[in-house]
């Protein structure tokens, strides 16, 4: 069992939101805690062998689990919707009328003997395909966004990484491919501590890369988008686990007093968004955004951003 009480909540300093603004990213240092890393990792290793088991996987397969927080056991993960040192950034670039769109857990096992251009998912941008996203101005809506919690050692390059171009998502055009590698220009591999965080959005080209280490990558994608979109990987959350979510989760989930406050959550605002208040109370962030004070989120040195 985990606290959150330790974790005090954070505020978008102006130059993470510089930062965010040019490179589409940002990267969270010591996001968990030695004691939350151990927390989530074991639920990661439950949900791992019970998912191995149901689909008869082998040891060396690649596991990739949506709706992981609905899964069995997977209602531990629901602290992590709502994480004090990672949401609160989350919920002041998106705005307060957000949800829950995809809870992914993700063990890329090691394959030493890949080679060098073996892509374990391919470039892209996340949402539907960005042919069928509205271009306004030369580039796509920010619609979605997501934070990685990186539970194992990515400090060094080629480990299952997590791969970015920064700047990508400033066009509505996918990145030129370098001819030599194969892949975007400019593109990098994001190198990370256990317990980091890397926040993204829907438009910033990504890609996850060959492990040649001797141990497992494993993660954990929590995705947001807003309350009029549909959800990547379900339709409604079981009352079961609505049952167990503070407010604010439960917003996330899906909850809504009637259908209409999806599209416009104002007659039961309290109840159906409370997480307007919670930003209007906490930071500031609707009224007086200027206001918001310089603070960062790294709590250990930071490592290397690419090799």
């Amino acid at each position: 069992m985990i606290t959150t009480e330790s974790h005090p909540p954070v505020t978008l300093s102006p130059q993470q939101r510089a930062d965010f603004d040019r490179d589409g990213f940002l990267i969270l240092r010591g996001a968990l805690a030695p004691d939350d890393i151990a927390y989530f990792t074991a639920i990661v290793d439950r949900l791992d062998a019970d998912w191995r088991r149901q689909k008869e996987l082998t040891p060396e397969a690649t596991v990739e689990i949506r709706n992981a927080v609905a899964r069995p056991g997977g209602d531990a993960l629901l602290p992590l919707l709502d994480w004090p040192t990672t949401f609160p950034l989350m919920a002041q670039i998106l705005g307060w009328n957000i949800q829950l769109t995809t809870s992914h857990v993700f063990v890329r096992t090691p394959n030493p003997n890949e080679k060098v251009t073996f892509k374990a998912i391919d470039w892209h941008c996340d949402g539907p395909s960005p042919e069928k996203f509205p271009i306004i101005n030369g580039v796509h809506p920010l619609l979605y966004a997501k934070i990685g919690y990186f539970l194992t050692d990515l400090s060094e390059p080629d480990k299952g990484n997590l791969r970015v171009v920064p700047g990508s998502h400033r066009s509505a055009a996918p990145p030129p491919r370098d001819p030599a590698t194969g892949d975007p220009v400019g593109a990098i591999q994001v190198l990370t501590r256990p317990g980091d965080a890397v926040l993204f959005e829907q438009r910033t080209w990504h890609a996850v890369g060959p492990n040649y280490s001797n141990e497992p990558r494993k993660n954990i994608y929590i995705g947001y988008c807003y309350r009029w979109m549909k959800a990547i990987d379900f339709t409604a959350q079981s009352p079961e686990l609505l049952a167990r979510a503070n407010p604010i989760q439960k917003q996330l989930l899906g909850h809504a007093s009637d259908d209409l406050s999806y599209y416009l959550p104002m007659k039961n605002a309290g109840q159906d968004v409370p997480l307007k208040a919670w930003l209007e109370e906490r930071s500031g962030a609707e009224r007086q955004p200027e206001a918001i004070p310089a603070q960062g989120t790294s709590h250990v040195p930071p490592a290397p951003r690419n090799s």
